[in-house]
């Protein structure tokens, strides 16, 4: 039963659309980390919603959409709060903002629902437009958040002048390819510890301020 909004049925059935909306993304990324993208089919996951097939299209056009979907939730969720916060930290010390930032960052693309993400999204990624749709809406978004902060720090003069995205991009390889690169490639990679996170964010702004810092 939905919660029901008492102002026009236009603003109860957006309530009850919404609702729908976050269930079909709940019980969809369960049946993604159980089955996987290949053997988590449309049907399945309309089967376990307790629907048609008709209803579900009905919010997502394809398996793709849907699965995007999750991913952008998972962002929403994460990623989204710590980018909007680094950019609103301009009175901070550069380092204490991108430490703060980087341990976060860390730690949701360290969790396994996202390693597994980002599994699904590079074997899929020559088959369809997955890729470049996750990639718009993902990684390109946050670099250019990364970026404006930078700029920022830049005209502020607590960075040296650069191309601010291209810092950005810097930044993001040292945090996400760096020390944390090899948990994609193993069956089953530990999550590191808050600690061990630190560190890796430490090490990867010694190399990122080495260059950049006045």
């Amino acid at each position: 039963m939905y919660t029901s909004v008492q102002l026009c049925d236009g603003v109860d059935m957006k309530v009850r659309t919404d609702a729908k909306r976050d269930e079909i993304i709940e019980i969809a990324r369960k049946t993604f980390l159980e089955l996987g993208y290949e053997r988590a089919s449309m049907a399945e996951i309309a089967s376990r919603l307790g629907g048609s097939k008709a209803t579900l299209y009905g919010y997502f056009p394809s398996k793709e959409a849907l699965f995007l979907a999750i991913v952008n939730k998972l962002a929403e969720l994460y990623v989204s709060p710590a980018v909007q916060r680094l950019e609103e930290s301009a009175d901070e010390d550069v380092r204490a903002a991108l430490q703060r930032f980087g341990e976060q960052f860390l730690a949701f693309i360290s969790d396994p629902e996202a390693v597994a993400a980002y599994r699904v999204v590079i074997s899929e990624a020559a088959h369809s437009d997955i890729g470049e749709s996750f990639f718009e809406t993902g990684p390109k978004r946050t670099i250019e958040s990364i970026g404006r902060y930078l700029a920022g720090a830049m005209d502020r003069n607590q960075l040296r002048r650069a191309d601010p995205e291209i810092a950005a991009q810097h930044l993001a390889a040292l945090l996400a390819h760096g020390e944390p690169w090899h948990q994609y490639f193993l069956r089953k990679a530990p999550s590191p510890t808050p600690a061990q996170i630190k560190g890796m964010v430490d090490r990867a702004l010694d190399v990122f301020l080495g260059g950049y810092q006045l």
